[in-house]
This record gives structure tokens, sequence and C-alpha cells, in this order.
């Protein structure tokens, strides 16, 4: 699993990609993070191949942290290229639609 974490002041990102899930992710938490065992305002990713590319999630992100590097998009590939997808494990159900 790769995992970047980024802040702002007003906001904390995580993104990155999660091979056993097949999937990127990205969590957000908003406020002044003093709180640490608060659950993520947006968590995204959390299912098995939910978010195969990293594009949508870069969207989000950019509306909490505008200036995260031009180069992230790159390295998410990077990582997901490294550690690629795997199979899903028998037993694993989707979440509710």
């Amino acid at each position: 699993m790769s995992r970047q974490d980024f802040s702002n002041g007003q906001a904390r990102v995580s993104i990155g990609w999660d091979a056993p899930l097949a999937s990127f992710f990205l969590q957000v938490w908003t406020g002044d993070g003093r709180d640490e065992d608060e659950s993520p305002a947006i968590w995204l990713g959390a299912f098995y191949g939910e978010v195969r590319v990293p594009d949508p999630l870069l969207v989000v992100a950019r509306r909490h942290i505008p200036d995260l590097p031009a180069t992230l998009h790159r390295q998410l590939i990077i990582d997901q290229l490294a550690a690629p997808a795997r199979p899903r494990r028998a037993g694993l159900t989707d979440p509710p639609r």
C-alpha cells in the first residue's frame, strides 16, 4: 500500500494505492486536526476495486488542498504499477448499493 499525506491547516488528506483492495483511496479530515480519533469526513476507495484510476480522487482532494504536487498523479500510477492489484479473496462481499 502506498500512502501520501498532506495538510494545509484547514484539512488533512491521505491518498494512495491499496493493492489488496485493488483500489486507489482518499481520506479527508476537516477541522483543526486536534482529535486524532476523528473519522475522515470523506473516505473513498474502501471497497475492493472501487476506484481504479486516481483522477476522481485528485479532483476531490484538490477541493480541500488546492496546491497538491503536480507530480502526484504520476506517483500514484507508479505506486500502482509497483504493487499490482491482488485477486479478490473468496467470501468478500460488495458494499450495499
